[in-house]
């Protein structure tokens, strides 16, 4: 077999992945604006073409919004776009069953990779979205953003770019069953969980943020299956 020419790596992508995930860390707040094409051109090193490329994308997912004149905005109901009927009804409980038993083995790993490579400025990170998280427990559909982003937060602290990418492929079908869980039984499993979490994070103690984080995980399985079999009694 002979060899084929390398192709580049998308540099449009790239810009894109990272802008997108500036937001999903909570880095770029809602309803805060984001750096001018200037600024971005700068701070990636890119084009103007390239820049624009990625803006766009962002906002094709509902991600941000221009405002002509004034520059673009992190949407302040990004997460609402997660509970609209097409989401809801797009994956079935056995799928979901498996996303979340996807979860068990996928996140508890990470956790334990996150205790053993997180940088200090990640895990006051985290911390900031605890407290927030513990601040939002009346405010249900905020609550549940700012718990999927603890989770991909972790993720981050891997230092392993596939990780976050897959955390991001499966992170939107969640939201719905998660709000709908919530709703249901509260918010205490899901603060009680994070702070012993980030908790082992913080004493860089692999075995116990894996031990947790499967706990955590086998948790909210088994609340799905009583939910979802209270529904199907209800169909």
């Amino acid at each position: 077999m002979g060899i084929v020419e390398i192709k580049k790596t998308n540099v449009g992508e790239q810009v894109y992945q990272q802008m997108k995930n500036q937001i999903l860390a909570g880095e770029w707040r809602p309803g805060e604006k984001i750096p001018s094409e200037h600024m971005l051109m700068n701070m990636f090193s890119v084009s103007r073409g390239t820049v624009r490329q990625a803006v766009q994308k962002l906002a094709g997912e509902n991600l941000i919004e221009t405002r002509r004149g004034e520059g673009s905005f992190v949407r302040v109901n990004r997460l609402a776009d997660y509970f609209r009927p097409a989401f809801l009804f797009s994956v079935d409980n056995h799928e979901m069953e498996e996303i979340y038993a996807f979860r068990s083995m996928f996140e508890s790993a990470t956790a334990e990779a996150a205790a053993r490579k997180a940088t200090p400025a990640q895990i006051r990170r985290l911390e900031r979205n605890y407290t927030r998280m513990c601040q939002e427990t009346d405010h249900y559909e905020q609550y549940v953003h700012t718990d999927l982003e603890f989770h991909m937060m972790i993720c981050e602290c891997t230092q392993n770019t596939l990780a976050l990418q897959i955390y991001n492929s499966y992170e939107n079908l969640l939201a719905p069953s998660i709000l709908h869980t919530t709703q249901t039984i509260g918010v205490g499993n899901g603060v009680k969980y994070h702070g012993l979490i980030l908790e082992a994070l913080k004493n860089r103690d692999p075995q116990q943020a894996q031990a947790v984080m499967r706990e955590h995980m086998e948790n909210n399985l088994e609340q799905f299956k009583r939910l979802a079999a209270g529904l199907d009694q209800h169909g």
